[in-house]
């Protein structure tokens, strides 16, 4: 088999990682709403979610040594199944056992194609910038079409929405076989995961990622409980998590050209950014045009952060230590994914949701400043 021209990989890699954030998109509404209408509770919601968060951080341990024993568009293509097995299990049952094997097999998917995706994206060529923020874009066109199209679906039937999502989840996985074939890293030629902890701007780059890990998991889990307790019906949820999706997209289109040298200090602006609007939708209150407002603007900051965090580590990183960098960025993102929603859910026994979630940010908000003043004097007493 010929493996496909530049421009024609680039447009298959782009089109596989947005039929797969239409999935995710789907199901992000679907399967916090199937839930609720079986019986879950608000706390039992939450560790749904980190079960998928605890499968994906392992896998993302993993990372490193599958991206140096198979093929990147391979484990894409094996991303992509896994999400269907998932998404199956749960039009079947919706039982306890069910729903945790479900949310393992998601986990998994989601921690193979955005790492494997990245490291395809960088080493195609080009600013690693500009590849990755390309790569966003498609993730965030397919996750402003996701929600919308799965809180539609569910308004009509629950069980609907997640077989539409199992379907466009099986067309990403077949699409990986068009991709270019890159041979597996050589991780002879890698410092390894500690050594680039070192490297500056690493740690801030790692904090960003469990800033957006804990956007994307809230919006997956403890924000729809939010508008559903402020009596929201499941199209308005999607549409608003669908307008929350849009304004990251924009926000990624407006940094596409960010100069390098103002990388650093806008992934600190707008992680702050993300936790701001997550501590906020918690405590406003119940107004519809608030919850717009505010999903829009944590929207725009947390695709951005999700974007560029990435970026600022690929860019420590040489050629055969770029599977190394972006699997431990990665990491600590999935970390958050497992972490938050579980740390929210744990205080919901002792405190209100809106009091956990804005107890959560603060924590994390107050860990950002102190890294980005650490890693500042880090660099001072280097120069």
């Amino acid at each position: 088999m010929v493996s496909p021209s530049v421009p024609s990989d680039r447009w298959a890699a782009l089109g596989v990682v947005f039929l797969f954030s239409v999935a995710l998109g789907i199901a992000t509404v679907a399967v916090p709403l199937l839930a609720l209408s079986a019986g879950y509770d608000a706390a039992a919601v939450g560790f749904l979610v980190a079960t998928s968060a605890g499968a994906q951080l392992a896998l993302r341990l993993l990372l490193p040594r599958l991206l140096g024993r198979f093929a990147d568009r391979t484990l894409i293509a094996v991303a992509g199944i896994s999400m269907v097995a998932g998404l199956g299990l749960l039009v079947v049952s919706t039982s306890l056992v069910i729903f945790l094997i479900a949310q393992a097999f998601q986990g998994t998917a989601r921690a193979i194609v955005w790492t494997a995706s990245q490291t395809h994206a960088v080493r195609s060529g080009g600013r690693p910038v500009r590849r990755l923020v390309d790569l966003n874009l498609a993730g965030n066109l397919g996750g402003l079409t996701g929600p919308a199209l799965g809180g539609a679906l569910a308004a009509v039937s629950l069980p609907l929405a997640l077989a539409a999502a199992a379907v466009v989840a099986a067309c990403s996985a077949s699409g990986a076989g068009l991709l270019r074939r890159f041979p597996p890293y050589d991780r002879r030629d890698s410092i390894g995961t500690a050594a680039l902890l070192r490297r500056p701007d690493v740690g801030l780059a790692c904090w960003a990622n469990v800033v957006g890990g804990t956007w994307w998991s809230m919006i997956g889990s403890y924000v729809p409980v939010i508008l559903v307790e402020a009596a929201l019906g499941p199209s308005q949820i999607g549409l608003l998590v669908s307008a929350s999706e849009g304004a990251g997209t924009a926000a990624i289109l407006a940094l596409r050209r960010l100069p390098t040298h103002w990388l650093q200090p806008t992934v600190l602006v707008t992680a702050l950014g993300a936790l701001a609007a997550l501590a906020a939708i918690a405590l406003v209150p119940p107004v519809p045009a608030a919850y717009v407002v505010l999903l829009l603007l944590g929207g725009a900051a947390g695709g951005s952060t999700t974007t560029l965090a990435p970026a600022l580590v690929s860019i420590a990183a040489a050629e055969h230590e770029q599977g190394d960098a972006l699997s431990m960025s990665g990491a600590f993102r999935a970390a958050s994914l497992l972490a938050s929603p579980a740390a929210v859910g744990v205080l919901l026994g002792a405190v209100a949701l809106p009091v956990a979630v804005v107890g959560l940010a603060g924590v994390l908000g107050g860990a950002g400043v102190t890294i980005a003043r650490f890693g500042r004097g880090w660099r001072d007493r280097g120069s």
